[in-house]
């Protein structure tokens, strides 16, 4: 099962999933289906591709993001991403308010 690509115990995929973890053991049991949603998850923490266009190239492996350049994006560099893009967007609407009329952008 992805579960054991992931390298999560029984537990800790049922925590991430948001299920008990005797649905995981039936999952694994073949007593019931795997949501396709948990199927596609499972296989993001297992370090696959993310979904969709916009993702291509990217995927997960533990808690680092890697961008198709090999560059690692750890999580906890990645809390602080917003607040990075929030300060430079305001840093920039500063600029373009205290520019003089008719000066060129730059």
């Amino acid at each position: 099962m992805e579960r054991l690509k992931s390298a999560l115990t029984i537990k800790a995929a049922a925590e991430v999933l948001g299920v008990t973890p005797q649905t995981v053991r039936n999952w694994e049991a073949g007593r019931s289906r795997v949501p396709y949603s948990a199927f596609k998850l499972l296989r993001i923490l297992g370090g696959y591709a993310l979904p969709g266009q916009a993702w291509r190239g990217f995927y997960v492996r533990g808690d680092t993001l890697w961008s198709p350049e090999g560059k690692a994006f750890r999580s906890a560099d990645l809390a602080w991403w917003g607040l990075t893009v929030a300060m430079a967007n305001t840093f920039l609407e500063q600029r373009r308010r205290l520019r003089p009329a008719g000066q060129p952008q730059g």
